[in-house]
Parts: structure tokens; sequence; C-alpha cells
């Protein structure tokens, strides 16, 4: 029975695969917070981010979902939106929105999607008006993959103790926030497709109740294995409610693709059979400080571990590079050797078009 949906998505490949295929993406734009920039971080005692040119302090062990996206496309990294002066040229191929969000703490007020979005619809204006045609400007608009990951961040502190927590979401409690943070996201879908955009995918938030700060923090409701099951319960719930918005609005969306990429799933897969995907620490950060390395967050070099390739966490809620690199496999198209498919109802290879033709099997 586990191998039926399996089979169901190799079916649709082919289905697809048989239709007229979509031109290959030229261009990504990113819209998210920490888990999309390391310039978007908010979070507190954890320094692995906060350098000022909004790269990672410690790049070789920890590239971000979206820059591993990028070359699967064989595109650059999207640069930063303040990195770049506002010329189409510049733009063309991407840009990374995340880290503008309105203000410290805007993510509660979901200040850092709309901020975002106004960015990015600008962007799109500025390449329609700079196209020589209105072919070409809806070549463009068309030819752009708009990936969305917001909710890390806003649930981090959410989790967290004491007076910042309970402040995050004075009005709509721990579990409101799905409905609010996922009512956003949904919206910006619409509103991205209004400015022109046909291709977007909209990533899921990890299971932080195995995160080591959130993990330490409930130091008192875990034993030698779990995780913070409340955490990992408010996490699923705005994950499907945000998969339920999405696909609710595909039918509203003519000729667009709209894609929610399950991050939860995956990493709890290798939580849960570490030796398949040769991880040995499922628990502890690879760079931090206390239990599970989750009191104080990634500080320096010295701090990390020897065989960060070992661990699940990189730092206080963020995987490693190895575990980001199984996520953007996984996202890209359907493992030959697993049943771990994280993206409905298409995978990004065919999101970007850039899916090669399945040839017929031969007996």
């Amino acid at each position: 029975m586990e191998l039926l949906p399996l089979l169901l998505l190799l079916l649709l490949l082919r289905i697809v695969a048989s239709a007229p295929a979509s031109p290959p993406a030229t261009a990504l734009f990113v819209l998210g917070d920490s888990t999309a920039s390391c310039a978007a971080t908010t979070l507190p005692l954890n320094l692995s981010f906060t350098s000022s040119s909004g790269k990672c302090l410690f790049p070789s062990a920890h590239r971000l979902l979206p820059d591993l996206l990028a070359a699967k496309m064989g595109l650059p990294p999207p640069p930063l939106i303040s990195t770049l002066n506002g010329t189409a040229a510049e733009v063309a191929r991407g840009v990374n929105f995340a880290g503008e969000d309105g203000g410290r703490g805007a993510i509660f007020r979901l200040g850092a999607v709309g901020q975002q979005l106004r960015l990015a619809t600008e962007t799109l204006q500025l390449l329609r008006l700079e196209a020589p045609t209105p072919q070409d400007a809806d070549a463009a608009a068309g030819g752009a993959v708009f990936v969305l990951s917001f909710g890390t961040d806003a649930y981090a502190r959410v989790l967290s103790r004491g007076a910042e927590a309970d402040a995050s979401a004075p009005k709509h409690g721990r579990r409101g926030l799905a409905r609010l943070l996922a009512d956003r996201v949904a919206r910006a879908v619409e509103e991205l497709y209004e400015a022109g955009a046909r291709r977007t995918a909209v990533m899921g938030v990890a299971p932080l109740g195995c995160a080591p700060r959130v993990m330490w923090e409930g130091l008192h409701v875990v034993d030698g294995r779990s995780c913070v099951e409340e955490a990992n319960e408010l996490v699923q719930g705005y994950n499907a409610r945000v998969a339920a918005r999405l696909a609710a609005l595909r039918p509203r969306l003519a000729g667009a693709d709209v894609v929610f990429c399950d991050i939860y799933k995956g990493i709890m897969d290798i939580i849960t059979h570490p030796a398949r995907y040769g991880f040995d620490e499922t628990r502890k950060a690879c760079c931090g400080l206390g239990p599970f390395g989750g009191t104080v967050g990634c500080l320096t070099k010295e701090m990390v571990c020897p065989t960060p390739q070992r661990h699940v966490w990189w730092d206080l809620y963020s995987p490693t590079e190895v575990v980001t690199s199984l996520l953007a496999n996984w996202s890209w198209s359907v493992p030959s050797n697993s049943n771990t498919t994280i993206c409905r109802p298409i995978t990004l290879e065919m999101l970007t078009g850039h899916m090669s033709p399945i040839s017929p099997s031969k007996s």
C-alpha cells in the first residue's frame, strides 16, 4: 500500500510528460524568511545568518534551499533585492526579496509577506515595461518561477519561552496563527498571479518540534527519542491549512501551476530513518551550545562540529546543507529508490519546465 501514492505520481508524470512541455523557466524569484535568505533572520541567539552582506557566515556548511534550486535550473543564486539598483537587466534572471520585512517583528503582523509581495509585483511590472513587445512581456512573466517560504521564523518565535512568545500573536494565539499566515500566503499567490506570475511553489514549515532550540525549551516533555509533539502539531496544522488553501485556489488560476512542497514530510522521513540517509545525529545541532546544542546558537566557526554531514540540524532551527540538498532533490524530481515525494501536484522539475521527456519502458 505504501507504493500506491508513488505509482499514482509516476502515472501522473507520464501523462504530463506526454503533453506539450512548458519552456524552461528563465528566472527565480524568492520571497520568505530565514529559510530563504540569511539576511532575513529575526531569530535571537542564532548568529549563523547575520552578516552585513546578507550571505551566510559559514556558506560552505549551510547553503539554503533557493540557491540549490537555482543551480538545478541552471541559474545563479538570485541576488538580494537590497544589492540591486532596480534595472530590468539586473532582475531579469531573478531576485531574492527575503529580508525585506517591513521592520523587526513584522512577521507577526504579516508585514513581511506584504512588503516582499509589493517588491515582487513592482519587479514584474518593471520587466513588462522594459519588454519590447506585449508578447515578450508575457513571456518574461510566464518564464519566472516564484518560491514562497514563510512560517519558520514565525513559529520559532511563537514556540519560544517568555514574554516574546506571548507578544508574538496576542490576538489569535498559537493555533490561530496557522489560519492567518496560510490565508496571507494564499492571497500572495493570487496577487502574484494577477501580476502575471504563472509558476509558483510554496514551501511548508519543517518539524520545529524536533529542532534543537524547541527540544531544549521542551526538555521536560521529551523522552530519549521523541520530539516536542505539541510544537509539531502546530506546524502540521499550518502546513495542512496552506496546502488546502492552495488546492482550493488552483481551479481559479487558469493557466497557472501552483505547487506545495511538504518540507515537514521530508525532514521527518530523515529523522525517522537516519541510517538510510547517512545520518547518526538527529537531535543535536552541529553548531550550538547546551543540551541539544539549543541553548545558544552558532556564534563562531570554532563551534562547528567536525562532521556536519552526519547531523540533521545545523543550528537552533535550521537543517544542515546535506538535509537541504536532499529536500532540493526530493522537491525537484521523484526519487528512483524512495517514495519520499514532497511536492504536489507536480515536481519542481516539471514546474520549471526542465523535465526531460519520459521514454516508454522497454520490455
